[in-house]
């Protein structure tokens, strides 16, 4: 009995004794690998302390040396913001209505009551009820061009800034505020839809209410599309994510922004820009896409706009200090 306990003891040593020599090497290898570590860390932290100052003195070098036109990068990038969440917002509008709850809500289908009160009648009747080729291509010029004017007219100021004050002002005003007003358009017909004229007067309902058809939503450009034998606007608006976004028009409030921006400076200036507004608004009304108060209500949103801008905030007034001579650092 003694030999065994004898012999137990001794391997319960050995057995001891490898589990420490496994303890200490760990312990060595976890001690090679702090320093290690610790080496990489300082070395990291010696180069960040040299390059440091570097990196902090170029960047907040470079706002201030990098113009465009009259005006730092910096606050010529405050123009794109209403812009930015207006892509957000509109590229992504189902998914909004998803995150709010907002996919199956009920649209207002009131407006001709409306209309039938304030006018006696509803003006996009009385305008489409002479139709022809001539007034169908007329009217889809303004339409095809809409698409292109949130961007297209800062550019166009840009441009024409000699002509301006020799500022790029007018092209940044031109940018916020048509940015704005998309925002806010998207983000009223987000919270209170309102169904255009070619829904009402094409969609057809059960006994108990339900929607159980309607036409496509390219309404009187139907006809531009049988004329070139191409679904041209069927395309447009069948992939617009917004369908009952009638009130306001975005469509009267753009060229509303532009003719208060200053309109055309270069062709024709304030009488050009004028008949872009009639044009686009007869448009509208002759395409069946709005009502009278659809417009009505863009201009309104556009003058308020461009009222706060100028009496309330604006937020590139003019810098106190002059930019930088050096003709390199400007765009």
């Amino acid at each position: 009995m003694r030999l065994c306990h004898d012999l137990s003891k001794k391997n319960d040593e050995k057995l001891a004794g490898r589990g420490g020599v496994k303890l200490m090497n760990r312990q060595k290898i976890w001690e090679s690998w702090e320093r290690f570590a610790t080496s990489v860390r300082d070395v990291a932290e010696a180069e960040w302390s040299l390059k440091k100052g570097e990196l902090f003195k170029y960047v907040g070098r470079m706002p201030g040396t990098i113009y465009i036109g009259d005006y730092p990068l910096k606050t010529a990038l405050i123009s794109c913001i209403p812009a930015t969440l207006f892509m957000a917002f509109f590229q992504f509008f189902s998914f909004w209505q998803m995150l709010f709850n907002r996919t199956h809500a009920e649209p207002f289908t009131h407006l001709p009551a409306i209309e039938y009160f304030l006018f006696g009648c509803l003006p996009h009747q009385i305008v489409s009820r002479w139709t022809h080729p001539v007034l169908d291509v007329l009217a889809a010029f303004p339409y095809l061009a809409h698409f292109i004017l949130p961007f297209g007219y800062p550019v166009y100021c840009y441009y024409h800034r000699a002509k301006l004050g020799n500022t790029i002002e007018p092209a940044m005003r031109a940018f916020w505020l048509g940015g704005q007003v998309a925002f806010l358009a998207v983000l009223f017909q987000f919270t209170f839809p309102c169904s255009p004229p070619w829904f009402n007067e094409s969609a057809v309902y059960d006994a108990d209410g339900h929607l159980i058809s309607y036409a496509f939503n390219e309404a009187g450009f139907q006809r531009i599309d049988a004329m070139i034998k191409q679904p041209l606007f069927r395309e447009i608006y069948s992939n617009a994510p917004v369908t009952h976004g009638s009130f306001p028009s975005l469509h009267a409030a753009f060229p509303t922004i532009i003719f208060l921006n200053g309109s055309w400076v270069a062709h024709g200036g304030w009488k050009f820009g004028l008949c872009h507004v009639l044009l686009i608004s007869w448009a509208a009304l002759y395409s069946h896409h709005h009502y009278l108060i659809d417009i009505l209500g863009g201009y309104a949103l556009s003058f308020f706009l461009y009222t706060f801008y100028h009496k309330v905030w604006n937020p590139f007034a003019k810098p106190k200090y002059s930019p930088l001579s050096r003709e390199e650092n400007t765009v």
